[in-house]
């Protein structure tokens, strides 16, 4: 009998144990929560699931919010790292950087998600061959287009603000781009920094005294303080136009951008090859497939702006007068 329930026990030991080791660990970290990064988070949890995973059985999925700060996000990297994951995935640039001393030493996949430039941020060499165990999808689209509308909306558009956190890669990437385009389509770029959300409200308040629009475009410090962008930018009649549609609602004029949800889908996709072997380092850096034009008329009318017929006609999606 003794024998027999030893065996058992053994049994029981072993399969545990497969279990155990069958359980693939995805830990996702996002610097701060807003429209935009929610859901890519979502998009990444739905696509895992697509593909076969599901919590608690074959995978345990962690979340966590660094709040925008750069300092909690470096402990949320060790954290993450002491629980040996098989994959760690950054949203946005601040979170994915913070891994890159594991990834550097060879301690943990990583995917990233939601980065305007990884290559400026010193998390891949190269596009097509990213090295580092590191590969993801950035949420680049090209400026060009996003500026031709702003200029359709408002044809007399001349000053082009900017509101960004210096201390984000993605943003001064995306300034020095900004800075070689506006001067082309007759627009001057005015710029004004809020190193944190706290200070965000003083430096729209700013800034829309000074300009015709506002831009918010990939920055995590101004998207999680939007709503105050907004408020002061509607008091003097002057849009803001923002890079993620998933922010229109909240009260922007307009976003020429990619699907947020989508992203994260393809970021899923990323993580499902790494955990199914496939070497991150050779996996090229994806791109949004395509973008998607938003406009709100509810905040249009609230600066009596009339949008063009020509541009409704295009829209994938249209706030109407009523709504946010």
């Amino acid at each position: 009998m003794n024998i027999i329930l030893a065996s058992a026990l053994l049994e029981l030991s072993t399969l545990s144990m497969q279990t155990a080791q069958s359980i693939k660990k995805v830990f996702i970290q996002k610097i701060i929560e807003h429209p935009a990064l929610d859901q890519t988070t979502r998009g990444i949890i739905d696509g895992l699931e697509k593909n076969g995973y599901r919590q608690g059985i074959n995978i345990e999925v962690c979340v966590e919010s660094a709040q925008g700060n750069p300092s909690l996000a470096l402990q949320i990297a060790a954290k993450f790292i002491g629980k040996e994951p098989d994959v760690v995935v950054g949203v946005a640039t601040l979170a994915a950087q913070s891994f890159l001393k594991y990834v550097k030493e060879k301690k943990v996949n990583l995917v990233f998600s939601s980065i305007t430039d990884p290559i400026e941020a010193k998390l891949v060499q190269k596009i097509d061959a990213p090295g580092n165990h590191t590969s993801g999808v950035s949420n680049f689209v090209s400026l060009t287009p996003q500026i031709q509308v702003f200029k359709k909306i408002y044809p007399g558009l001349k000053r082009l603000g900017f509101l960004y956190n210096p201390g984000e890669m993605n943003s001064l990437s995306l300034i020095k781009q900004l800075e070689a385009l506006c001067p082309k389509l007759g627009i001057r770029l005015v710029l004004q920094t809020a190193n944190k959300t706290s200070e965000v409200s003083q430096a729209a308040t700013k800034l829309a005294s000074q300009v015709d629009a506002i831009f918010i475009s990939n920055d995590s410090t101004a998207l999680s303080a939007l709503k105050t962008i907004i408020n002061v930018a509607t008091k003097v009649k002057i849009p803001v136009y923002v890079s993620d549609t998933d922010a229109v609602h909240l009260g922007a004029l307009a976003a020429l951008g990619p699907n947020q949800y989508k992203i994260g889908l393809q970021t899923a996709q990323i993580i499902v090859r790494c955990l199914k072997g496939e070497d991150l380092s050779t996996i090229p850096v994806e791109f949004p497939k395509n973008t998607e034009l938003y406009l709100n008329e509810a905040a249009a009318e609230r600066i009596g702006i009339i949008l063009p017929e020509s541009l409704k006609a295009q829209a994938a999606k249209i706030i109407p007068r009523g709504g946010s």
